[in-house]
């Protein structure tokens, strides 16, 4: 007998084990991401021939105490390597953990080829070659906790690896991911007697082929280039053939019981091409209808018991979020017109962003694609059970929607007269006014953003979906858009590196006005628009205080209050901010205005450092810093409460003697330290400096004058 570990992806464990136990009917141990058990030669060769779920099957043969190098040497030592393969044979190995002594997994591989080389070099024969790519052999050491295991891999390069599917989509699931999917899924099951399966995103066609593999009993290994036992001394060749033999038998049996009712599209006819190729290289091509066509003009054929099975876009660039948030939305509602009734299996890779789905899931299981951690969602797609305000019935609003609807209505009336007064055109018409809807909504001259403020964890995922639907629900029909021309995002707490990355990729720049300026305004690509509502009067005032004066914006970010300040007749305008993207954004606001010159300068710095060994002097200077930043442009990390009077000293020495600071920051638990800022005179202006679409979230930002005395600061008014 020997001592098998077969290893799985994380979270199929107890179904890899059920599956060995139907295989081979041996008692095995569970363990994280493996299963470990004693089994025959036969019953290894079964396990490599037919898991559906296995990624390696690792046949123990050796084990001992190490504390360094010496020691793994040393039991790399007590295996008789000439007994498991040749010198002409090429070997690999892979090994994992370190401690104080094994600084890095190279140098534990070193010693265990050390091992190896030498037990051929002493007995005066050929030392076997390394490759790293394509070995004969495989050997895994494992080092943990003061011990050291090493595995002969008897099966090779990954299970998963059918052979069927030599080139995949992007980002595709892998085959023993896919079989796990289905079984979860219940497909396996002989009392499950689902008569359709549709999988309406099917990329490579992994689900459908391994679905129609498993109904037929084809053995996932028969179309296999090869395995690493048949490289194996104690390789057991014609027992090997015989077993060969019989699963080529079941799989044409098999086939020959399999019906045409797996039906799969995709809306990129090159991925349906591979999709097709890879199924009949897998032998059951002729039983899977493929079709071009986007998921919601799927048209599947009438069944009593159907089962949708999909692998849906993950987002996981955050450029991707919004589309994906989008398309699980859109595809609730191709659920509920395509495939009513249906059973569905929903592997979602970013599973937050499946909350669009109209449907609270009956069962889910948390699983792992690579380095993404992933949910199975399991629903049945029944119309009364669809959460209320997700799926629209005969265009109404639900009643949460209209109450919603009725309070943005309200804010609009409320603030006609000042828009047009103050002739504003971007503007906030909702801020979390009623609780249960808490998100931002902002008009852009047309276009609508909302920002949904991440809800609690105590609030059921189920709850959220039906608040977040019923806010675009609103939306939609107070300002007569489609929903999937809103631009929404999730507001939560974002680190300084998130702050400045992309979030998508449309380039959806436009241009809006501000009093005399134009500004380019992205509603989709960043985290924020490129244009702060909440700071439009303090920019209208430096726009008046400009004329003839030198000033200074730091951490600029798009650079609207530099136009502002330029447009008001500044003599010089200076703007710094370490990012290159907001940088080249302000730039492309000057020429959006006509503002050229070398009186208007981009400076590319950390904030920070150069406000300290920069010189000159300003008349005018603006700080808006963000409230905590990492970036990995600058060192250290700035912390707006802790770092406030450092920057402020450091600016105040670049401001003319009857010059003025204006500092401002969001962040709404930040106190102005006042006792530490010497012989300057502060005058707090929050309130005069929040607009009035921004009134009922006063802590919005806050905003201080600060000038060199009492005097000069009596100048300044707004």
């Amino acid at each position: 007998m020997y001592k098998l570990v077969v290893s799985c992806p994380p979270g199929v464990e107890s179904l890899l084990l059920d599956e060995l136990q139907t295989l081979i009917g041996v008692t095995a141990k569970e363990s994280p991401r493996a299963v470990h058990l004693e089994a025959s030669l036969e019953q290894a060769y079964t396990i490599c021939l037919w898991s559906r779920l296995a990624s390696r099957v690792l046949l123990q043969i050796a084990e001992g105490d190490a504390v360094n190098g010496d020691d793994v040497y040393k039991v790399a030592t007590s295996v008789r390597w000439q007994d498991h393969f040749s010198a002409s044979n090429t070997f690999r190995i892979d090994f994992m953990g370190t401690n104080r002594s094994i600084t890095n997994t190279q140098f534990g591989a070193l010693r265990v080829k050390d091992a190896i080389v030498d037990a051929f070099t002493q007995i005066g024969g050929q030392r076997p070659s390394v490759d790293k790519e394509d070995p004969d052999i495989r050997v895994h050491a494992f080092f943990k906790k003061g011990r050291v295991q090493v595995f002969l891999n008897i099966s090779g390069e990954s299970l998963h690896l059918r052979g069927y599917r030599p080139a995949a989509g992007l980002a595709p699931m892998k085959e023993n991911l896919a079989a796990a999917v289905l079984m979860r899924a219940g497909w396996h099951k002989p009392d499950a007697e689902f008569d359709q399966l549709v999988d309406p995103m099917c990329g490579s066609g992994t689900l459908l082929i391994e679905a129609a593999m498993m109904k037929a009993n084809v053995a996932p290994g028969l179309t296999r280039r090869r395995f690493a036992f048949e490289y194996w001394k104690e390789h057991d060749a014609k027992l090997w053939q015989a077993m060969l033999k019989e699963a080529r038998q079941q799989r044409a049996d098999g086939v020959k019981t399999l019906e045409r009712m797996y039906f799969g599209s995709d809306q990129d006819a090159r991925v349906v091409k591979k999709a097709k190729e890879n199924a009949q290289r897998a032998g059951v091509g002729e039983y899977i209808q493929f079709a071009e066509r986007s998921f919601q003009d799927v048209d599947p054929v009438a069944c009593e018991h159907g089962l949708v099975v999909t692998n849906p876009p993950y987002g996981e660039r955050l450029e991707e979020k919004h589309d994906v948030a989008i398309l699980y939305r859109e595809l609730g509602h191709a659920f509920l017109a395509h495939f009513e009734g249906y059973q569905a299996a929903i592997y979602a890779g970013n599973w937050e962003l499946a909350k669009g789905l109209p449907w609270v899931p009956f069962k889910q299981y948390k699983l792992q694609n690579g380095t993404i951690d992933t949910r199975l969602l399991l629903f049945k797609l029944e119309r009364e059970k669809a959460i209320k305000g997700l799926i629209k019935e005969n265009g109404e609003l639900s009643e949460g929607a209209e109450m919603l609807a009725n309070r943005i209505r309200k804010n609009l009336k409320r603030l006609k007269p000042w828009l047009k007064q103050a002739n504003v055109s971007c503007y906030r018409v909702y801020d979390a006014d009623l609780p249960e809807y808490s998100a931002a909504i902002d008009y852009y001259e047309g276009q609508i953003h909302v920002q949904e403020y991440a809800p609690p964890k105590t609030v059921p995922i189920h709850k959220s979906q039906q608040r977040l639907a019923e806010i675009l629900d609103a939306v939609s029909d107070v300002f007569d858009v489609e929903r999937s021309s809103i631009a929404l995002k999730q507001r939560a707490k974002q680190s300084g590196k998130n702050q400045y990355e992309r979030m998508d990729s449309k380039d959806g720049y436009f241009e809006v006005t501000e009093d005399q300026a134009t500004l380019k305004v992205n509603l989709t690509d960043y985290l924020d628009t490129g244009l702060f509502l909440d700071h439009r009067p303090i920019r209208k005032w430096i726009a008046k205080q400009s004329e003839g004066k030198r000033v200074l914006n730091l951490f600029c970010y798009t650079g609207v209050a530099s136009v502002q300040a330029a447009l008001g007749g500044a003599k010089s305008v200076t703007s710094v901010d370490m990012s290159s993207t907001y940088l080249n954004w302000a730039s492309d606001n000057f020429q959006l205005n006509d503002l050229n010159g070398n009186h208007y300068q981009f400076i590319r710095d950390n904030c920070v450092e150069w406000l300290k060994n920069t010189s000159g002097e300003f008349d005018i200077i603006f700080m808006d810093p963000p409230s905590f930043s990492n970036s990995k442009k600058m060192e250290g990390v700035l912390d707006i409460q802790r770092d406030h009077v450092s920057l402020i000293q450091d600016a105040m020495k670049l401001l003319s003697p009857e010059g003025i600071l204006v500092f401002s920051n969001n962040l709404r638990s930040f106190k102005l330290n006042e006792d530490e800022l010497q012989d300057v005179a502060i005058r707090d202006v929050t309130l005069k400096t929040i607009p009035k679409d921004f009134e009922r979230r006063k802590n919005i930002h806050s905003c201080w004058f600060i000038c060199h005395s009492s005097a000069v600061q009596k100048k300044y008014k707004i």
